[in-house]
């Protein structure tokens, strides 16, 4: 089972709207289920929960798992392909800015960056050395600035440093330095 599943389409998005697939999928717990534990638990004829299943099956948030013959009738156990579902921002990525200067971040640009993260949890490359966040820190702009430039001037160092003898395990990475106010006055 992945981690992360990011849907990147309509057809995703729109199956898992209905409000009735997401309670199917708050449904599963540790194990798989058929159609007729779904319908037992939810309190929905059979047929209905069934359509929900396949239409959820069919763009690949569940897959089916196993299939279990009862009294002649072959049971099918399904179960999420993810423990977290995301939607990728980048299916409504819309703006009316053509000109954003330079001094500023673009929403488009901050959406590049979740795009890569999810894409990164998708395949089980994070790892703990790949995340570094505090939460509700007291900075000024100036002390912002400073962590900035130490940053900076540490991956420029370790960049300058380099020589091709024994780069056959780096890989490519973002790094990403956001320091957002958790506190804003609107």
């Amino acid at each position: 089972m992945k981690e992360v599943l990011v849907l990147r389409d309509l057809d995703c998005i729109k199956a898992i709207a209905h409000p009735r697939r997401v309670d199917i999928l708050k449904t599963f717990e540790s194990e798989p289920l058929s159609a007729k534990q779904l319908s037992e638990i939810l309190d929905e004829p059979h047929a209905k929960i069934n359509y929900h299943i396949k239409t959820l099956y069919n763009v690949g948030i569940l897959e089916l798992v196993e299939e279990k013959i009862k009294s002649g009738i072959v049971e099918k156990y399904y179960y999420p392909t993810a423990n977290n579902i995301v939607i990728s921002r980048k299916i409504i990525d819309y703006t009316l800015e053509q000109d954003i200067e330079n001094d500023y971040i673009s929403i488009s640009d901050f959406e590049d960056t979740i795009e890569s993260f999810y894409d990164a949890a998708e395949v089980g490359a994070l790892n703990g050395d790949s995340v570094l966040e505090y939460d509700d820190v007291l900075l000024t702009q100036d002390e912002i600035k400073e962590l900035r430039s130490a940053v900076k001037l540490k991956i420029d160092e370790m960049l300058s440093k380099r020589n091709n003898n024994g780069r056959e395990k780096e890989k490519k990475h973002d790094i990403v330095m956001f320091a957002i106010p958790s506190e804003i006055n609107k």
